[in-house]
């Protein structure tokens, strides 16, 4: 069976940016390892970043530049371009990573295809901290989600949340697959520093940074350094936040690690004594499942697909989102309480093992490929 995986490969497999890069990736690994399936994957990227130094993956991946005018244009080049490179390699099936614009693009590609839904795009759209950027969403939401998803004939879901919210707009059939996670987060070797906290992600607003900053203001007796992992894309928004740190006192105790690449990932899960995630919208963060592979506690806000990852009080704890008080309650308690990090962190890295390894899901998205193929074969 050839697949043909469409996405946003990220440069190297060793330097991931984003945890739909980070999904994708992880299900390419365990899928190639699978003899009855042949990979190819292609790279939506912007034009001016295709051709970048990149390292070798161990399938080969095709650069698919978006053109400046791609979404006033419904993405026609970009479709075009897809038929040539189906016409080239032939494949059985194509998966679209996402909707926007994979999976729009993915639609009329004229092969059976499925789409895996990440990021609900309105939600992230009314999030957005500027009103062009807002805008902006708004109309790929309306334009290019909707239509995707009522379009498409199956649809993995990443998270119950994912079903629940689209509801009657879904006008296929659902495929209920969690994300993959690497094997080598299942086999960290926790060695904790106390009152080490992590936060993994892109440091934006949606993210809830600044709620974390508050709260750790809050009871700083609970923490002695807050590592700050991530891309900052968001300049307006990093000042801010830098603004925020100094005029809190918390310099000394807040780390910007910037983007770590996989390596430096796994060893800060290790270092560090729980994860924290206090997002105001997520739909199956992979940074969660990251951390309940390794072992750490989790501290996340109640929102979106987060509950059907974790259950509070027993693999993790949870908090409403933007309630700060609440959140530096769980840090408190966590240090007060050694052994319910050690308790929690236990049980969810049993509950990721059951739930969320890699060939796990790779097994799952290759029998809903065979019954999608076979179906198409009837017709």
């Amino acid at each position: 069976m050839r697949v043909m995986m469409i996405g946003v490969f990220p440069p190297s497999p060793y330097r991931i940016d984003g945890g739909v890069a980070a999904a994708m990736t992880y299900l390419c690994q365990a899928l190639n390892t699978n003899k009855n399936v042949d990979l190819v994957g292609v790279r939506i990227c912007a034009a001016g970043w295709c051709g970048a130094e990149q390292a070798p993956f161990e399938w080969p991946i095709v650069d698919a530049p978006l053109s400046r005018l791609a979404f006033s244009t419904c993405f026609w080049r970009e479709r075009q371009q897809l038929r040539k490179l189906i016409h080239r390699f032939q494949p059985d099936i194509v998966h679209a990573q996402g909707v926007d614009p994979e999976g729009w693009i993915a639609l009329s590609c004229g092969v059976p295809s499925v789409v895996t839904v990440h990021g609900l795009l309105w939600e992230q759209a009314r999030l957005e901290p500027k009103s062009l950027q807002r805008v902006r969403g708004a109309l790929k939401a309306a334009l290019l989600e909707r239509l995707t998803v009522r379009a498409s004939r199956e649809i993995i879901a990443i998270s119950p949340y994912v079903t629940e919210y689209y509801g009657k707009s879904i006008g296929g059939r659902v495929h209920q697959i969690p994300n993959a996670t690497a094997p080598d987060y299942f086999r960290v070797r926790r060695a904790p520093e106390r009152g080490r906290i992590l936060f993994a992600g892109r440091v934006i607003h949606r993210k809830g940074v600044a709620d974390l900053v508050q709260a750790v203001s809050k009871c700083s007796e609970a923490v002695s350094k807050l590592v700050l992992a991530g891309s900052t894309p968001d300049s307006d928004f990093l000042s801010h936040l830098r603004e925020r740190i100094r005029m809190l006192g918390l310099e000394s105790r807040c780390e910007f690690a910037g983007h770590m690449d996989e390596s430096s990932l796994l060893q800060e899960f290790a270092r560090a004594e729980t994860l924290v995630l206090p997002s105001y919208q997520e739909t199956a963060p992979m940074v969660i499942q990251q951390a309940m592979a390794a072992g750490l506690a989790v501290v996340a806000s109640r929102v979106g697909g987060v509950p059907y990852q974790v259950e509070h009080d027993v693999s993790g704890l949870l908090f409403e989102s933007g309630n700060t008080q609440q959140l530096a309650h769980q840090l408190r308690r966590l240090h007060m309480e050694p052994s319910l990090g050690e308790r929690l962190g236990a049980a969810a890295r049993e509950h990721a093992a059951a739930s969320f390894s890699a060939d796990m899901v790779a097994d799952a998205t290759y029998k809903a490929y065979r019954v999608i193929l076979d179906e198409h074969r009837q017709e």
